[in-house]
Parts: structure tokens; sequence; C-alpha cells
């Protein structure tokens, strides 16, 4: 197994290509920076920063990518000791009533999934359908769509040994899908959880629930203002997460599986920062060295 500190990484998934960075640049600045893991999510299409309009987050066109493209991209992630794949969800939806669209996105989820076999990956994160506006459907309905696209895959996973799941989503669910395909598991991304459970108690129920078929875990902090959320925020501005709790709970079910990084930054350094700051916390209470006096951190 792993030392706790070598299954931390970064996501592209909040890595914003403020100045004009491309995933090589963040593939060495991460590795530069110590991690020893990447999460790749394929796409170029996806942002969260950035004003008067947003900053792609850095990535790959997986659609329009070529075969050299992704042996590429595969050189480049070899220094790090493992990677995920995480799938893209801007606009695509397992669960469209449009079927042209819920077509589409099963073709791409499954390209996710083949890019995941060509780089080893240690495991792949979906993002479950949801509701299309303007039109009118049951939760059942909904949730039967992914749990058909889960169905599905989840041979091609075991035959692969890949961890598989789907993050976000409520704890029924998670708990739905999974119950009924055998193998399939969950992204535990801890703030997700933890706003769509409202309290520790609530929040603990999903490591009770899932131990032993956690895939992946996203690491973030909440702060919860105004009767708002704001989520993928540094630990030292989260109000919310009970992150001592958090990990001495995984540490105690065995959880061994990566633990990756979403946290957002205006630029690529400030969020290594941000997961540096994770990452020596997250350490400090698995080994047990770390004491935190309030559920934000205050970093030496």
């Amino acid at each position: 197994m792993k030392s706790i500190a070598d299954r931390i990484g970064i996501s592209t998934h909040f890595l914003p290509s403020t100045h004009g960075e491309d995933v090589f640049d963040a593939i060495r600045m991460v590795f530069e920076a110590g991690f020893k893991g990447f999460e790749i999510v394929p796409t170029q299409d996806q942002a969260q920063l950035g004003f008067p309009e947003n900053f792609p987050n850095v990535g790959i066109d997986l659609i329009d990518a070529s075969p050299q493209d992704i042996d590429r991209l595969a050189d480049a992630l070899g220094v790090f000791d493992w990677v995920t794949v995480h799938s893209p969800h801007l606009d695509w939806n397992l669960a469209s009533a449009n079927h042209h669209l819920r077509n589409m996105t099963r073709e791409l989820y499954d390209r996710c999934f083949d890019l995941a076999v060509r780089l080893g990956a240690l495991a792949m994160t979906y993002h479950a359908g949801g509701e299309t506006v303007g039109y009118i459907r049951s939760r059942e309905t909904i949730w039967d769509l992914n749990l058909q696209y889960a169905a599905g895959l989840m041979p091609k996973a075991a035959e692969a040994g890949m961890p598989v799941g789907y993050e976000a989503g409520d704890l029924p669910f998670l708990k739905y899908v999974a119950d009924r395909v055998n193998g399939w598991g969950i992204n535990l991304d801890i703030g997700h959880a933890y706003m769509s459970a409202g309290s520790d108690a609530g929040f603990f129920a999903y490591i009770d629930e899932f131990a032993g078929r956690i895939a992946e875990i996203h690491h973030n902090g909440v702060n919860h203002y105004w009767g708002r959320y704001m989520e993928h925020q540094p630990p030292h501005m989260n109000n919310m997460i009970d992150f001592q709790g958090t990990y001495e709970r995984l540490r105690e079910i065995g959880y061994e599986g990566p633990i990756v990084c979403e946290i957002q930054g205006h630029d690529i350094e400030q969020v290594i920062r941000h997961c540096r700051e994770s990452k020596d916390m997250i350490v400090g209470i698995w080994e047990g060295t770390l004491k935190l006096k309030e559920r934000w951190n205050i970093p030496e």
C-alpha cells in the first residue's frame, strides 16, 4: 500500500488556463510540486473561474484527439505513480430526455473508459445524469437511465480490474445503483456528500454504507454562508466539513485508494498551493500528528 502522502493528487477539473497553460504545463507543475498522482478530465470545454469570461480548464479534447495525441498524453503522465480519469459533465447528460444527447453521452463516457484503460488508471469516475429542464419525469426514470449505463459498463470494468462509480447525487440514488450493479462503487466527493447530507451524521452514513466500495475520494472544503454553500474551497476556508473525523474514519475502514484534490484557485500556482495545504492536513490527520481545533485548517 502506498503511503498516504503518495495517494494524494490533483485534478485538471480545477486547473484553469489563466496564463495560457495547457495540460502538459499542468502536468509539469503538479509533478514539480511533489504530487504523485494526477486526474485527467478529458475535455477542454469546462471552466469555473475568470472574469469577465472564464478561463477553460486544461485538458484534452477526447473527441478530436488522435491516437498520437493520446500517446503523447500517456507519455507525459508517465512521471506520476498513478492517474485517474473523470468524465466531462458540462452539457453532457446520461439521463437526458433527448435520446440523441443521451446516446452521445454514453459514447463519450465509453471513450473515457477506454482512455482510463490506456492510461492504466487506478479508477474511473462518472457524473450521473439528471433532469432535463422543461421535461418533467419521475425520479425513478432518471435513476434507471443511470443504472442502465452502469450495468452496461460494469462487465468491461470488471475485466479491466478498474474501480468505477458515480459521484454526486444523494445517498439513496448512489445506493440504488450500487446495490443493483455488482461491483459498481462511488466516488466519495466529500464536499458534494456533505452538502447533500447537510449534517455530520448524514455525511458519515456515506462512508458506513459504501465502505469497501469507494473507488476514489475527491477532496475539497465547503464554506457555508448566508444559508448557501461554496464548495471546492481550500481547507482554511472550510467551515462545514469535519476533516478530522472524515479522514480518521476513512483510515479506520481501511480505505487505500486515491485522494484527488478539487480546489479552486485563480491560476494553477494558487491551486497547487491550496492542494499542498490540503496534502499536509490530510497526512497530519491520517498519521495522527495533527488535531484540528476547528473545522478549518490553520496552516503553519
